[in-house]
């Protein structure tokens, strides 16, 4: 892990160091990661691109694109620049301090969620920050977040 130094003017971030194992491509930046919690592959750094299923594993969103079998570095507390958005059927609009849970869409996020159903989340998700001016029904947008991963 990398912890930032504390310091007056730059928010506090953690990362953490993940290994891609994604059969489907290449984690790229603002993806949420999921750590790989099977028998044979549980080893604490291989992650692929989390879902909704994979909500118990979330810990944290890609910095940077990471390709397959390649190793990069996740946010997992604090400020990330980039936290990919998801499609969704109907239109959701985001502003500052929602709550941002894992969409069905592999490594993306929505709002679709209450404040009763944080606890479903595991208490791991993103707060957005600022708003989307569009709405969440146009794809593949991104925001800033601070990540709630731990």
């Amino acid at each position: 892990m990398i912890i930032q130094q504390l310091n007056r003017t730059d928010p506090e971030i953690i990362l953490y160091q993940v290994k891609n194992v994604d059969g489907g491509g290449s984690i790229t930046t603002g993806l949420g990661v999921a750590l790989v919690a099977t028998a044979a592959s549980g080893d604490g750094i291989s992650a692929v691109r989390s879902t909704g299923a994979l909500a118990a594993q979330f810990s944290g969103v890609a910095k940077a694109d990471i390709a397959i079998n390649a190793y990069g570095l996740a946010t997992v507390w604090g400020y990330a620049a980039s936290v990919a958005i998801s499609q969704s059927v109907g239109s959701y609009t985001i502003t500052a301090g929602d709550t941002l849970r894992l969409a069905g869409a592999a490594g993306h996020f929505t709002s679709v969620i209450t404040a009763q159903a944080v606890s479903t989340q595991m208490y791991r998700y993103v707060i957005a920050l600022g708003a989307v001016a569009d709405t969440i029904s146009n794809p593949r947008t991104y925001m800033a977040g601070l990540v709630r991963a731990i």
